[in-house]
């Protein structure tokens, strides 16, 4: 991971393990925290990239849209990426809010924006599953039972949908990426469970 943070504001990354349309009090809670400093008319920008298909990534967008409304009850704008607009579009929310999908394909398209990590400076972020690893300095990919880098801004190695083994993420299969940089923090998250990290 080669991408470096040069803003000094801090950002709030919520990184959530996956399964977010379950009803869980867990998945409510993160949405909570998504919005919770949030005021009206404030922006909500759901960054759907890592679902390859444009349908199934705008099913995804109408569904998470009404989930995280239905966590707040401030009069925000849930907004959905666009590959053409992305920078000027997180530039204008207060919040994003990134789905799961395909991991590496995810990575792969927002290292070609510069000044995607720039323009995240004093924002929450939420990133579910893919949109997790997404930040990771390495992640599990249990669909392929492989280690891919992620941009690096958190120093962790990253293992989400922890203990399931139809995403082959029980302690038994990680093992090439325990073995990997084991200098930083392995992290592992359940499905509907998250953490809080914060980068300055």
């Amino acid at each position: 991971p080669t991408l470096l943070l040069s803003c000094k504001t801090m950002i709030r990354f919520l990184l959530h393990g996956g399964r977010l349309k379950l009803e869980d009090s867990r998945n409510d809670s993160y949405f909570q925290a998504l919005t919770r400093d949030l005021e009206d008319k404030d922006q909500v920008l759901f960054i759907g990239f890592a679902r390859r298909n444009e349908a199934d990534r705008n099913e995804v967008f109408e569904r998470e849209k009404g989930l995280i409304l239905a966590q707040t009850n401030k009069s925000i704008e849930i907004v959905n990426a666009t590959y053409e607009n992305l920078i000027e579009q997180v530039k204008s929310a207060k919040a994003i809010e990134i789905t799961g999908g395909q991991s590496p394909e995810l990575v792969t398209d927002l290292q070609k924006y510069p000044d995607f990590i720039a323009s995240l400076s004093g924002k929450v972020v939420g990133g579910s599953s893919a949109g997790a690893c997404l930040f990771s300095s390495y992640y599990w990919y249990g669909e392929e039972n492989t280690v891919h880098e992620g941009l690096g801004l958190l120093p962790i190695r990253l293992v989400v949908h922890y203990g399931s083994s139809e995403y082959k993420a029980t302690d038994g299969d990680f093992k090439q990426l325990a073995s990997t940089a084991n200098e930083l923090e392995l992290v592992k998250i359940e499905e509907c469970a998250w953490i809080e990290r914060k980068l300055y």
